[in-house]
C-alpha cells in the first residue's frame, strides 16, 4: 500500500523540521470522542493503516469507559499481529558517560562536577560483555554520552568488540546503540560496523519545553537533534527507534 502523507501546516520534507505545536493543540482541543469514532479508528489500526492527526486525537480525547477498553483491547491485537506474543528484551551497557551537554534533568551533564566520569578500556567492555553472555543476554544497547571522545569511529569499534566477544557458548547477535545524533557520514560509519537499531531520544517534541531543560551543547539544537533520524535513514540504516522522557510536557 503505498503511503500519501496529510497535508498539515508543515511540509513533510526530509530534513526539515515538522512539528506544529499550534496545529496539534488545535486537534486535541477541538476533536471530539465518539464511542463512533473510537470504533471505526481502532478498526483503521487493525488493517495496519497510519493514522492522521485527528484520528490521534479521537483515541487521546477518549474518556468513556468502553472506548478507552476498546483501546486497549485493539492495542493488544494489533501487537499480536505484528509481534505475536513475542517480546524482545536488550540489556543496556554504558560505555562512557562523559557529556558535553548540560540538560537540566541529567545526572551526567557537564556542570555536574560530583558525577564520577568513566569510559571503558577495550579489555573492560569485553568483561562486561561476558558477564552479560554468562547472564544468557543475547542483545544490547550500547549507551553513550554526547562528547568529543564518543567519535562514530569510536561507536563503530566499540560495536565490533561487542559482536567479537564469545565465552562459552555466549554470543551477542545484535548490537543496539544509543547515542548522539550524527551527520550522514558519521552514520555510514556506525551502519557499516554492523549496529541493529540506532536509539535517540528526543526527550520532548514540544520545542519551547526542550528550550527550557536543555540548557547547552549540541543537544540544545532541537532541529537538529529531530531531523537524525532522516540522517540515519539516508545513510542506510533499516531500523531506528525514537524515544521520549515523560514528565517534561504532554509530548
Amino acid at each position: 500500500m503505498k503511503f500519501t502523507p496529510e497535508k498539515y501546516a508543515i511540509p513533510d520534507a526530509p530534513m526539515q523540521p515538522f512539528i506544529d505545536t499550534g496545529e496539534i493543540w488545535d486537534f486535541l482541543n477541538k476533536t471530539i470522542s465518539t464511542p463512533v469514532k473510537v470504533k471505526e479508528v481502532v478498526e483503521k489500526s487493525l488493517a495496519k493503516s497510519r493514522l492522521n492527526l485527528e484520528e490521534v486525537a479521537i483515541l487521546i480525547n477518549a474518556t468513556d469507559p468502553g472506548s478507552v477498553q476498546l483501546i486497549k483491547e485493539g492495542a493488544k491485537e494489533l501487537k499480536k499481529k505484528i509481534y505475536g506474543n513475542r517480546i524482545v528484551l536488550f540489556a543496556p551497557l554504558y560505555v562512557g558517560n562523559k557529556c558535553s551537554n548540560n540538560c537540566a534533568y541529567c545526572g551526567f551533564k557537564a556542570s555536574n562536577r560530583d558525577a564520577v566520569r568513566k569510559t571503558l578500556s577495550d579489555k573492560e567492555l569485553v568483561k562486561e560483555i561476558e558477564v552479560l553472555e554468562d547472564n544468557g543476554q543475547k542483545r544490547l544497547i550500547l549507551v553513550y554520552g554526547e562528547h568529543a571522545q564518543y567519535s562514530p569511529e569510536f561507536i563503530a569499534q566499540t560495536v565490533k568488540i561487542a559482536y567479537s566477544v564469545k565465552k562459552g557458548n555466549g554470543e551477542i547477535r545484535r548490537v543496539n546503540i544509543n547515542a548522539a545524533p550524527l551527520d550522514i557520514e558519521g552514520f555510514r560509519t556506525v551502519k557499516e560496523a554492523g549496529i541493529g537499531t540506532y536509539q535517540v531520544f528526543q526527550e520532548t517534541y514540544h520545542r519551547e519545553a526542550y528550550k527550557t531543560y536543555h540548557l547547552r551543547g549540541k543537544k540544545a539544537d532541537f532541529d537538529y537533534r529531530l531531523t537524525s533520524l532522516d540522517r540515519a535513514l539516508e545513510a542506510g540504516l533499516d531500523d531506528v527507534g525514537i524515544g521520549a522522557l515523560f514528565g517534561l510536557y504532554d509530548w
